[in-house]
This record gives structure tokens, C-alpha cells and sequence, in this order.
């Protein structure tokens, strides 16, 4: 069986060391390299006065271009090194929650592993297993491979 695994990249050390792990594995196969950017979320804007709103609205979409940019950057630094690894890979962004999204992204590619970091870039709610890892080790319809 051909193996066809997705990588879930967050920007973290973990799962830049999932992507060397998973470049690593022998025969190599096909991956999918995806990086989920959560949208911005302003909670409230609707009170603040125009002017305001218009400020903050603008800054707002700055950060998520920066974001959109540097997930870019992430995942075609990891498909190059599963390149050259001897991987078929390719890269994709998404925008949403990041289980939900790298869920969806084992279901398009048909894989047969989701490997991810042990921790990502969250708050103190995922100190110990991140919460992205440990909702893939329960949903993913897949074999999970958590690296730490």
C-alpha cells in the first residue's frame, strides 16, 4: 500500500520536526503539506465609532495577509525537503479551525496517516498535548502520528 499522508504544519518546533520525520520515512509516497490560518475574529466592532472600526478592520486584514504569507513560506519550505526526500508533495493553505480543516484534508487526499506536532502555538489550554494532536488521535479516519 502507497503511502498518503497529510502534514499538519502550525508554525510550532513540533511540527517542523514532523515534516523532517515524515521526510525521513522510507518508501516515500505522497503528501499533502497543509497549514491552517484561523481567521481573525472582532468580537464587538459594532459598538466602536466608524473611524474606529475602519482602523481596526484594516490592521486586521494586514495580519491575516502576514499570516496567509508566513503559513505560505512554512509549507513550501517542508514541500521542498519531502521533495528532495523523494515525496510527491504539494502545499496548501486553508482558513478555519485547524482540526476541523485537517480533517477535511485527510478526507480529499485519501490518506492513510495525518501527522502532526504534539504542541502547537496555543495558549495554556494546550500545554500537554495540543489540542489539535489530540482531536486527530480521536476523529482522524486515519492512522495519526504524533511527534514530539
Amino acid at each position: 500500500m502507497a503511502l498518503r499522508a497529510v502534514l499538519g504544519l502550525d508554525g510550532s518546533a513540533h511540527s517542523r520536526r514532523a515534516g523532517s520525520f515524515l521526510a525521513a520515512l522510507k518508501p516515500a509516497g505522497r503528501a499533502r503539506v497543509v497549514r491552517v490560518v484561523e481567521p481573525i475574529r472582532l468580537s464587538s466592532i459594532g459598538l466602536l465609532p466608524a473611524p474606529v472600526r475602519v482602523r481596526i478592520l484594516g490592521e486586521a486584514s494586514r495580519v491575516a495577509a502576514a499570516q496567509r504569507s508566513a503559513a505560505r513560506r512554512e509549507i513550501e519550505a517542508a514541500v521542498a525537503r519531502l521533495k528532495r526526500a523523494g515525496w510527491r508533495a504539494t502545499a496548501e493553505v486553508r482558513q478555519g479551525v485547524p482540526l476541523d480543516e485537517l480533517l477535511k484534508a485527510v478526507r480529499a487526499a485519501r490518506a492513510n496517516m495525518l501527522v502532526v506536532g504534539a504542541r502547537g502555538v496555543g495558549g495554556v489550554a494546550r500545554l500537554l498535548l495540543g489540542s489539535v494532536a489530540n482531536g486527530a488521535v480521536r476523529h482522524a479516519p486515519c492512522a495519526v502520528l504524533v511527534i514530539r
